[in-house]
């Protein structure tokens, strides 16, 4: 009789991973590839936000070195509140000779083309987005009479909604009055 429970016994010793091991497993393992792609989504979001960063301080270079090749313009004041808007016309400067003006308008123009689509201009893909609620857009604004703020507005989606983003480079442009 005695033998009889030992086998009893021996049968009843687990063997082998049971359910329950196995789902909790299962669910640590779900818990950690749902953190991983959670790090994956936010990397190509601060990635794609990077890349607008770059591409601000890509057009606020142009237009700064735009006003410092255009000095006169500068100096008369051509470019003091320029905007880029969507309704420009081309003064078409870059065929013709022109004065500081022309040039400046010419610039504001050219510029403005990084932003909205021009007439004719099929498959247009501006170098900041725009939203319903945010349009990209830039503005020249001279803080004083050597000093200028360009400031550039895009949005971006950030947590699953369009948020306004925007960068401000200011800088100096030597007079040469001076």
């Amino acid at each position: 009789m005695n033998l009889k429970l030992k086998k009893f016994d021996q049968n009843r010793q687990q063997r082998g991973v049971g359910l329950i091991e196995v789902l909790i497993t299962v669910l640590l393992l779900s818990v950690g590839f749902l953190a991983a792609a959670r790090m994956q989504v936010e990397g190509m979001r601060f990635s794609q936000s990077a890349y607008y960063q770059s591409q601000a301080y890509f057009l606020a270079s142009d237009m700064i070195n735009r006003m410092r090749t255009n000095s006169l313009g500068v100096i008369a004041g051509h470019y003091d509140g320029i905007a880029t808007s969507a309704a420009a016309t081309n003064p078409g400067c870059s065929q013709d000779a022109c004065d500081s003006k022309s040039i400046a308008l010419q610039d504001v123009y050219d510029w403005g083309g990084y932003f909205h689509s021009r007439a004719g201009a099929a498959n247009f893909v501006p170098a900041l987005p725009s939203s319903d609620t945010v349009t990209a857009h830039a503005t020249v604004v001279p803080l004083n009479e050597d000093i200028y703020t360009v400031r550039l507005v895009w949005a971006e989606i950030i947590n699953g909604e369009q948020t306004e983003q925007s960068m401000t480079v200011n800088f100096a442009l030597e007079n040469s009055d001076s």
